[in-house]
């Protein structure tokens, strides 16, 4: 019998007695119990118990207790030296509960509260095309292997709690919802839908898997008969003509670990979210990108709308739209703290460029798309973004110089409404043409009730500049403020515990300049709120993405 199993019993012993006499106390042990202890499941039969490290500890001891005795733990065992224990040879369908104390000289402290898990969730692999309609339910995990594509006249429908782990082994594997098809993904705060890489915690990187595509009906402003998605294995959407298009809804949903480069950086890559003409019927809330390979929000033309989005430590821009997209967004998170690497059997690269928002009207570079002195393709890109919170990773080793806060180029116009921008090692704003500086002073381009803060390069463009057209000089006082630091107007933005609530001079100022109705109307069936702060959390208000949302580099 081990020294902590005869400590247990002699404990067990002692504390009957003292029941007896009507007194039940515990010892007070040489070490506090762990915290964070999270049990997750391997295989139907095999779990892993992680926890954080405790001061002074030698080892730790793991004990299991079955559901249909749950007062008896078992010690599995005590001579752990690391912070997780993999338990394997369980009985499927079987809850159990873990609990760990630390040691130090043979002695063990006191143990965690016991943390529940149910084994036994079944495992199937989706490949191929989805011709008929199918639901995903939470008791499987799914495999998501290959080019997975949702055909026209079909339904995906996903229960709250599924996860959905891509294969890093068939390079690209994601899921398509192909034009006149239909995702319906809705999760809850309490049980999201998670899609991840197959791999374990800690090996995860960008790029381990292709991520969702959606391709719907709405317009777009490149010509041509056929336009195709980027990345392999391509799919036509051009012609469409219904920016009101329904392609379904994601509602508490998270994306880890996406994206796919097949071009080594030169722009054909899948992104964690890729939406291609997708229509205002399409809802997207509650839902988070974490450590894609490329973007994690990317919008070509349509309509979409989505509030409560958060994308945190993305490989490139965070926010991309272009080709006329002309959708509506509010309350939206990114952030970024470091550079992940991409997953090694990919060909994925660093991005050059990764900003908060970039934003085009319509790449020149690609066929059907004008752009220059005197005109742009349309109809513009004219999306109203309001409650912004776009915070960048400082002066960070490496991170390039041209990793900007926002960058508005190729004759976008839009209404950016109540945001901040913060912490970019680039400009803060920046327009890149005359053209799109144009749009501005046809007031088709407006940037209102925004503060901008310690952006190393600066907050606004040279005023001196002839090549850049985003400078302080050009907007009334009031539509534009500033702060020192971005810790003056937001809570915490260390990534160990985020708090995006504005503090200090934001907030307030969210409608010093009003949002048109015109602009607010049509939202998620009602009316965009206007807000007296800016950002993207209420200081009053519940902070909408704790929860459901994960915070990860691997």
């Amino acid at each position: 019998m081990t020294k902590l199993a005869i400590r247990t019993l002699a404990a067990a012993l002692a504390m009957t007695a003292l029941a007896a006499c009507g007194e039940v106390t515990t010892g007070p042990g040489q070490l506090s119990a762990p915290t964070g202890l999270a049990v997750q499941q391997l295989s139907l039969t095999s779990v892993r118990v992680s926890w954080n490290a405790v001061t002074g500890a030698e080892t730790y001891a793991v004990q299991r207790a079955a559901a249909s005795d749950p007062t008896n733990f078992t010690t599995v065992s005590d001579t752990v030296t690391g912070t997780q224990y993999d338990d394997a040879g369980l009985t499927a369908g079987v809850t159990y509960s873990y609990r760990v104390a630390a040691a130090v000289d043979g002695e063990a402290g006191d143990f965690t509260t016991a943390v529940p898990i149910t084994t036994g969730v079944a495992a199937a692999t989706l490949t191929g095309n989805v011709t008929a309609s199918r639901t995903l339910t939470k008791d499987t995990v799914y495999t998501l292997s290959g080019y997975v594509k949702v055909a026209s006249g079909a339904t995906l429908t996903i229960q709250e709690g599924t996860r959905i782990v891509g294969d890093p082994n068939t390079l690209g594997s994601s899921l398509w919802i192909l034009r006149g098809a239909k995702i319906v993904a809705i999760g809850t705060a309490a049980e999201p839908i998670v899609f991840t890489s197959a791999r374990p915690v800690g090996s995860r990187k960008p790029g381990d898997w292709g991520g969702i595509v959606i391709v719907g009906n709405g317009i777009i402003n490149r010509t041509g008969a056929t336009i195709t998605t980027e990345g392999p294995q391509p799919e036509n959407y051009a012609g469409g003509n219904n920016n009101a298009d329904s392609s379904g809804v994601l509602k508490y949903v998270r994306i880890e670990f996406a994206g796919y480069d097949v071009s080594a950086g030169q722009g054909q890559e899948l992104n964690s979210l890729s939406l291609y003409a997708v229509g205002s019927g399409t809802k997207i809330e509650y839902v988070q990108s974490l450590g894609g390979l490329d973007d994690s929000f990317e919008f070509w033309g349509g309509a979409a709308q989505g509030r409560y989005l958060v994308s945190y430590e993305s490989g490139d821009d965070h926010f991309d739209w272009s080709e006329g997209f002309r959708g509506k967004l509010q309350h939206i998170i990114a952030f970024q703290a470091q550079r992940l690497a991409p997953a090694s059997d990919t060909v994925g690269v660093l991005s050059s460029d990764p900003r908060g928002f970039e934003a085009d009207g319509c790449d020149p570079s690609v066929s059907g798309c004008t752009v220059g002195a005197t005109g742009a393709s349309e109809p513009f890109s004219n999306p109203t973004i309001a409650n912004f919170t776009i915070v960048g990773p400082g002066s960070l080793a490496g991170f390039p110089a041209d990793g900007n806060g926002m960058v508005l180029r190729r004759g976008t116009a839009g209404w950016l409404h109540a945001g901040i921008v913060a912490n970019w090692p680039g400009i803060g704003c920046q327009f890149r043409d005359a053209f799109t500086d144009s749009l501005r002073l046809r007031d088709s381009l407006q940037i209102n009730n925004v503060i901008l803060a310690q952006n190393t390069a600066g907050n606004y463009d040279d005023p001196v500049s002839t090549t850049r057209f985003c400078q302080e000089a050009k907007w009334d006082a009031n539509n534009h403020r500033t702060a020192t630091n971005a810790t003056d107007v937001l809570t915490n933005i260390s990534a160990t515990n985020l708090d995006w609530t504005p503090i200090g001079i934001a907030t307030t100022g969210g409608s010093t300049v009003a949002l048109p109705a015109a602009r607010a109307s049509g939202f998620f069936g009602g009316t965009m709120t206007s807000t007296t702060y800016v950002g993207a959390a209420d200081p009053a208000g519940p902070k909408w993405w704790q929860g459901w949302t994960a915070y990860a580099i691997n």
